[in-house]
């Protein structure tokens, strides 16, 4: 797992490290940098699997990610151990604008498995491996394609790390039937598939569909079944339609498929189609869904775990996962929250505080290093410290470094 990460001007990270365990959670005002340490670990993460160029594109592009009036190229690190074997990975990149203020950009990747090393030369065009060896280098990668490994451990990374889910579900795809033309269907970070995964769960691994249905029902006390029901799937697809060799003309047209619409049972209101359900009710089930069903991800991100759940529901979240992480050793969660109901069930180093500095920039520390924990800890829970000590001791303690440094 990740146990350590530290960011460099990236959104407003300009210069954070945080500790992690294997669950964590982050608290802290909106807008002061929870998401974008959520984010920095994806980055990091899919990094081992995909190059630069085919990640930070678009708004994502590595000039709109690096944080405003900062000089110095964007860092970001994370160090771990996998299987026993410590690892690492880090990206750097440096940011250019031309004399037409046109934006560029350059950097490395550097992944290291044990004792061996690789690193990548990172463009918008793709990824090239450093010729450290006798050998000349692979060619150049295409931004689209999957990072092609020289050397067996960082295949292994690219195992542990490459398979980070950050999960940002949609209710309303959720809620949709779905229709999948995989063997095995897969629930989409969005959430878009979950009827199709589950009618497949119940049919090809029952013991892994009861075990989320199970669960659903410890959270939702008024849930009694899940399952789902044939329906009608609309898609709507391109074709590209060429007369005697002329250029294709492209259109759109719509066609209907046979899929699977999630219904639940609640006591004494059965058959309720997905989309009557209430928003907590589906993200558990899209949840627990994305923890059970394969390929299970190493690393789990989530924004607003405590999204639309009654604080009770959220104690028995937290405990169904704890669960699934004794079960599942090589697991590790990281995710955000606004609740001090969700916290009073962590330990206080499991707690990571954000808060914004005057510059706009987020300081982080872990909830353990408040001055006056160790007076506290014994008769105060994490929600309870939380509520009474807020963030800001967090902000002045990163000035008060600052000005020491």
């Amino acid at each position: 797992m990740i146990h350590q990460v530290s960011f460099t001007n990236f959104k407003s990270l300009r210069r954070v490290d945080a500790h992690l365990g294997r669950f964590t959670v982050i608290v802290g005002p909106n807008g002061s940098g929870k998401t974008s340490i959520v984010d920095g670990l994806h980055y990091l993460a899919q990094a081992t699997r995909w190059p630069l160029a085919g990640l930070m594109r678009g708004v994502f592009a590595p000039e709109n990610l690096k944080s405003r009036g900062t000089t110095g190229p964007i860092k970001l690190v994370a160090t771990g151990s996998f299987r026993d074997v410590s690892a690492e990975v880090g990206i750097i990149v440096d940011c250019k604008d031309d004399a037409n203020g046109d934006s560029s950009w350059a950097g490395t990747v550097a992944r290291r498995w044990g004792d061996a090393v690789e690193e990548t030369a990172e463009t918008k065009e793709g990824a090239q491996l450093t010729d450290r060896r006798p050998e000349p280098p692979p060619p150049l990668a295409k931004r689209d394609m999957l990072r092609a490994h020289s050397r067996r451990e960082m295949a292994e990374l690219a195992r542990e790390l490459g398979s980070t889910r950050k999960l940002r579900l949609d209710i309303e795809t959720l809620a949709a039937p779905s229709y999948s033309e995989e063997e095995t269907p897969r629930l989409d970070t969005d959430g878009s598939g979950l009827a199709s995964v589950l009618a497949d769960a119940a049919a090809r691994t029952p013991d892994a569909f009861r075990s989320i249905q199970e669960a659903a029902r410890q959270i939702i006390p008024t849930l009694e079944r899940i399952r789902t029901r044939r329906a009608r799937v609309q898609r709507q697809e391109r074709q590209d339609i060429s007369i005697d060799g002329d250029e294709a003309i492209r259109h759109y047209v719509d066609r209907f498929y046979w899929g699977q619409q999630l219904v639940l049972d609640f006591k004494g209101a059965p058959d309720v189609p997905a989309p009557l359900a209430s928003e907590g009710t589906l993200l558990v089930i899209g949840l627990l869904t994305a923890l059970w069903m394969d390929p299970r991800p190493r690393l789990l991100l989530l924004d607003d775990i405590d999204k639309a759940l009654h604080p009770r529901a959220q104690e028995e979240l937290v405990a169904q996962i704890r669960k699934i992480l004794e079960m599942t050793p090589d697991l590790q969660v990281v995710a955000t929250s606004h609740s001090p109901y969700l916290l009073d069930n962590f330990d206080a180093q499991d707690v990571l505080l954000t808060a914004l500095l005057p510059d706009g920039s987020t300081a982080c520390a872990a909830l353990t290093d408040h001055p006056d924990y160790d007076r506290w800890k014994s008769t105060t829970r994490s929600g309870e410290l939380w509520s009474f000590v807020g963030e800001d001791w967090v902000a002045q303690q990163a000035l008060a470094s600052q000005g020491q440094g």
